[in-house]
């Protein structure tokens, strides 16, 4: 067992790390950068940074087999207490982009409970460079084009959610220390 570092100054940090988190979210398609330069096992420090500010261990956690490995198990553990589990309405969910699971699978909560969806986050290989997509919606004073780096089946996906407000599944991308947010408030073109 490995236990790797978490924030340097945990309070701090986290605190920090929830502000950004909460700009990504409530802006979509802003990218911040999260307060920790190490990641767990195949995980970047961003992704390893959510996990650290908004996983504890009340927080069911779906790992993609493409990042689930014994450095990572320990240090959710050790670090969050997180429950890891197999059930796709989990909480949160955290995949690799790579990965061939349809987002589709994870819960959108229901007409009454909403709130029981899943939150994605999705490690991925860049921000930018991607496909161009168009994000309109709350949080956007006008529209915002941005470029992440996904592949076509997860464009398909945001292009045309399936599921309809309040339901849905928000969407966070990271890559190296920095993240980005889709709720599932935002119109993607």
């Amino acid at each position: 067992m490995s236990i790797q570092a978490s924030f340097v100054q945990p309070v701090a940090d986290a605190q920090c790390a929830f502000r950004r988190i909460l700009k990504a979210v409530s802006e979509p398609g802003v990218t911040v950068t999260l307060p920790l330069q190490q990641g767990w096992g195949r995980l970047s420090p961003a992704s390893t940074a959510v996990m650290l500010t908004l996983v504890d261990r009340d927080t069911p956690l779906w790992l993609d087999d493409g990042l689930d490995d014994e450095s990572l198990r320990s240090n959710l553990r050790f670090h969050t207490g997180a429950i890891l589990t197999c059930d796709e309405s989990a909480a949160f969910a955290l995949l690799h982009v790579s990965s061939a699971i349809a987002l589709s699978r994870f819960s959108a909560g229901d007409v009454m409970s909403p709130e029981k969806s899943t939150t994605v986050v999705i490690e991925g290989s860049g921000l930018t460079g991607g496909t161009p997509l168009r994000l309109s919606g709350p949080g956007l004073e006008t529209s915002r084009v941005v470029e992440p780096q996904l592949p076509p089946d997860i464009v398909r996906y945001l292009c045309h959610r399936p599921d309809p407000f309040p339901q849905g599944i928000d969407l966070m991308f990271t890559c190296a220390d920095a993240l980005m947010a889709l709720p599932r408030t935002t119109h993607v073109e």
